[in-house]
């Protein structure tokens, strides 16, 4: 088959002609035997049927209008082809937009060129740089079937090698003449194009195109297999952002979920290293005090582990990141100022991506990774993930850290409780003092702490230790930091060598200084805002505490000293109502003990009948002075043997008012009114001296009007004689719901059938 690109010259000619041919101009539009050659031909020779003679000048105007109809229709044929392959490269572009799968959009370039090109073999393979060889990804045409499904290929060895390594297209028209051609199982193609498919520099793969016949590429032909060739490697590009974007998703997701920040970091660290493709990864944050406490890194590089780790706060490169604002790309670490102090560990280390962590417009950390695997340098796609990486990163630290105060919010909260509790219960400032040391010693980092405990006068009154072994007695205390702070009235923070330091809080009020508390820390990192602050509220709770406990001490003394005056006034009260009371016995002699043997009997019915101890207080108290308003009744009336006339019984009816009148003044008897004014109500509001009824009767005094006609049916009168114990349980049961309680009698009688007042009643 002719040389395609490479063509014979055009020539028409005809038996009629003259046999001196003529000066031909080379045309390379028209391909001999194609259709338009074809056609053309027979066009001319059925014109030179009609014989043109010796006409010269006529037969040189129509070799010219020959050739223009060539050229014409070479030209035709190349636009027709030139838009046919532009129709190609627009099919594949629309079908790569919606295909993310590397392997389907390879299928779908190779079938898209084997079809416009009618190619034998269109494969992709892709190039695995560890092994250094390539693999068959995608394969079409018809001959297909040369290559299995696991096919691989050397990357050094044959026209592929070749274009391997030069990162040129390779265009072979005759594979005869090439000897790196390498056949595949035996079937040679004449014809065969290699495009390296290259991203951001490196080599990914190779695209292959065979074709049976010779010169079967042209220069058009390459050009757009090429362009083919780059939009399946920018197909393959945006697969893998979308690819490592929906990772990063998922990694996000799953980040949200952790409450340590070092376990954050430590996972932040790997998902940039997976995310970026870099070898290696160093993260650091700094906490909320400024401070940078935390590191984490992935990938193996001992000696960058060292040169950043060891004191990132002055690392140049790292402080360029926390001043910035945005990613640092380097894409070559051999001339960059910013590193020229770390010694990396590899001489392929080249490229650096390196972004901050920001929260709420501060930088709080720093991601750097190193050289990015299979590629030149990192990319502009990578700074577009390295923005969402520190997003995530941010949000998933600002999580752990709000999750850290709240524990530590309900950790300080349980302490000061339990601070409260023990303190409050401590019997002597010893036991609150140990109490202090080791609720505080609880919250950590603290390797051992103190208290001292002063007198009013500036004494020491106690001074204990806490460490890891317990809370001890202590002989003496940092008397210069104490005295500081309590002049100062503020926390002094003293550094103790490298890191370490030592607190002392004061703990005092406005009007006194009860002590002073110590810490010994060992790593000042640890002294940051959320320790210190809880330290400050349990200390401010163990003054609180001190204090309300001193407080309560002296309140409880006060009210001990109260309550023994008050029982002790209680108790003058008692003797004095006692005194009273037989002074109002003495005038008559046949109720001699009336008044001390009903309050007994009434106080012993209301305690089985469930009344409290005041209002037992108040029945006794009533009881004895029940008839305290007889001292206005004349001796005439009271001391009269025999029935009262109506005039004496008005007379007599009197003395619950005017008795009323008497204890009702009396601040100490006023709970007695009570009894003393109703204890001669009846039931059915016979009684007098209002007529209550019923409910309407104070308890007090339904219950002592019982015991009081009981005592009197057996006791002499002046106007009567006594009965026995059975006739006056006869005569009260009689009156049952008339002039007495029915339930409160039935329980003094069932008392009285027991025998419960058998020490207290005359046994008649």
């Amino acid at each position: 088959m002719p040389e395609r690109g490479g063509q014979k010259d055009c020539k028409f000619t005809s038996p009629m002609l003259s046999s001196k041919p003529m000066p031909q101009k080379k045309s390379a539009q028209v391909r001999p035997g194609s259709k338009q050659d074809t056609g053309l031909r027979n066009w001319i020779s059925r014109r030179n049927l009609f014989g043109l003679g010796e006409n010269k000048e006529l037969k040189n105007r129509l070799a010219a209008q020959d050739e223009e109809i060539c050229r014409l229709a070479g030209q035709l044929d190349s636009e027709r082809k030139r838009a046919s392959q532009f129709a190609l490269l627009s099919e594949i572009e629309e079908s790569l937009k919606i295909v993310l799968d590397p392997p389907v959009a390879a299928q779908i370039v190779g079938r898209s060129i084997q079809k416009a090109f009618s190619c034998d073999v269109v494969a992709v393979l892709t190039y695995n740089p560890e092994k250094k060889e390539f693999n068959l990804l995608a394969l079409a045409g018809k001959g297909r079937w040369y290559l299995p499904p696991s096919y691989r290929h050397l990357a050094d060895q044959g026209l592929i090698g070749r274009a391997a390594s030069q990162r040129k297209t390779v265009v072979a028209n005759d594979t005869r003449l090439e000897k790196d051609y390498i056949a595949f199982e035996g079937q040679q193609f004449l014809s065969e194009m290699i495009v390296p498919l290259m991203l951001n520099g490196e080599l990914k793969g190779v695209l292959t195109v065979d074709q049976e016949k010779a010169g079967a590429f042209t220069a058009l032909d390459t050009a757009t297999i090429e362009i083919a060739a780059r939009r399946l490697v920018n197909a393959w590009d945006r697969s893998g952002y979308q690819q490592r974007l929906a990772d990063l998703i998922q990694d996000g997701i799953n980040l949200s979920t952790l409450l340590d920040t070092q376990t954050v970091i430590d996972r932040v660290a790997v998902i940039a290293q997976n995310t970026l493709g870099a070898r290696f990864v160093f993260v650091t944050l700094l906490d909320e005090g400024g401070s940078f406490t935390r590191q984490a890194h992935a990938g193996s590089s001992p000696q960058l582990v060292r040169a950043l780790g060891r004191t990132p706060e002055k690392d140049s490169l790292i402080q360029k990141i926390l001043n910035g604002s945005g990613p640092v790309r380097i894409r070559d670490t051999r001339k960059s100022k910013a590193v020229a102090h770390l010694r990396i560990d590899e001489s392929h280390f080249k490229g650096i991506l390196a972004f901050p962590i920001r929260l709420h417009q501060l930088n709080i950390g720093a991601i750097l990774a190193f050289d990015k695997q299979g590629q030149a340098g990192f990319t502009e796609n990578d700074e577009s993930l390295s923005t969402m990486i520190a997003s995530l990163a941010a949000a998933a630290v600002e999580s752990t850290w709000l999750y850290q105060q709240l524990r530590s919010s309900l950790q300080t909260a349980t302490l000061l409780y339990q601070l409260n509790a023990r303190i409050g219960n401590a019997a002597n400032h010893e036991q609150a003092a140990f109490a202090i040391t080791e609720t505080i010693f609880k919250l950590g980092n603290a390797a051992s702490l103190g208290l001292v405990l002063f007198t009013p006068d500036h004494q020491v009154q106690v001074r204990v230790e806490t460490d890891a072994d317990g809370t001890t007695p202590a002989e003496a205390h940092p008397a210069g930091i104490v005295e500081q702070a309590i002049q100062a009235r503020q926390t002094i923070v003293l550094p103790d060598g490298y890191s370490a330091c030592q607190v002392c809080i004061p703990l005092q009020t406005s009007h006194r200084t009860y002590g002073a508390l110590w810490l010994d820390i060992p790593d000042g990192h640890h002294y940051g805002s959320h320790y210190s602050a809880n330290l400050q509220s349990l200390a401010n709770q163990a003054t609180i505490a001190l204090e309300r406990s001193l407080l309560l001490n002296q309140t409880t003394n006060q009210a001990r000293q109260l309550e023994a005056a008050y029982h002790e006034l209680e108790t003058t009260y008692d003797q004095t109502l006692a005194s009273l009371t037989s002074a109002l016995d003495a005038r008559d002699r046949e109720t001699e003990g009336h008044s001390s043997r009903v309050a007994r009997i009434a106080c012993r019915l209301a305690e089985k009948i469930g009344l409290t101890e005041r209002q037992l207080k108040a029945l006794e108290r009533g009881a004895l002075l029940h008839d305290i308003g007889k001292i206005g009744i004349s001796d005439s009336i009271l001391l009269k043997p025999g029935p009262l006339s109506e005039e004496e019984w008005q007379a007599m009816r009197r003395h619950p008012e005017i008795g009323a009148h008497i204890v009702e003044g009396i601040p100490f008897l006023a709970e007695t009114t009570s009894v003393v004014r109703y204890h001669h109500e009846h039931w059915d509001g016979s009684g007098y001296p209002i007529g209550l009824a019923g409910n309407e009767i104070p308890i007090l005094a339904r219950i002592f009007s019982i015991v009081d006609a009981f005592d009197a049916l057996t006791s002499n009168r002046p106007y009567r004689k006594s009965i026995g114990r059975k006739e006056a349980s006869t005569y009260l049961q009689a009156k049952m719901g008339i002039l007495y309680d029915p339930e409160i009698l039935t329980v003094f009688l069932q008392m009285l059938d027991e025998g419960n007042f058998n020490d207290l009643i005359r046994d008649k």
